[in-house]
């Protein structure tokens, strides 16, 4: 896996996913919260839906994908990220699920993904697709 160091401007995703907690929001369900910055430095957030059943609900990377899908044809997602915040970490920052990964992978096979390893207590960005290397295809 080829780790890549963070530079100011992904520590102002994390930054920008992390101020999202300020928003005033319906429930206090919405724990975890995701930021996109796409290739011309765009920046969106978007928070995991939550809802009664838990089935039912959509993870904050799906949400801020979906929010951006109009414009990613002309302006690619570069980089993603995901916080918890409630987390311990130093940065907060959470890897995504596996369905999440799949997700990515199918919107924004060219991004990057910050990761944080608690185990090293390092953060880093990694390509997407090394993330999910035996992605799922659907049969023709």
């Amino acid at each position: 896996m080829n780790k890549q160091p963070l530079d100011n401007q992904d520590f102002e995703l994390i930054e920008k996913a992390l101020g999202a907690f300020t928003s005033e929001l319906p429930k206090d369900w919405h724990g975890v919260s995701a930021g996109v910055r796409l290739k011309s430095g765009h920046i969106e957030t978007g928070f995991v839906l939550e809802c009664e059943n838990p089935i039912l609900g959509a993870c904050a990377e799906q949400t801020v994908i979906g929010k951006v899908l109009e414009i990613i044809k002309q302006d690619p997602i570069e980089l993603i990220v995901a916080v918890r915040e409630r987390d311990e970490t130093k940065y907060k920052v959470i890897p995504p699920c596996g369905r999440c990964r799949e997700f990515i992978t199918d919107y924004a096979p060219q991004a990057d993904v910050i990761i944080f390893d608690k185990e090293s207590d390092d953060i880093f960005k990694v390509s997407a697709t090394t993330l999910l290397p035996f992605k799922y295809q659907a049969m023709e």
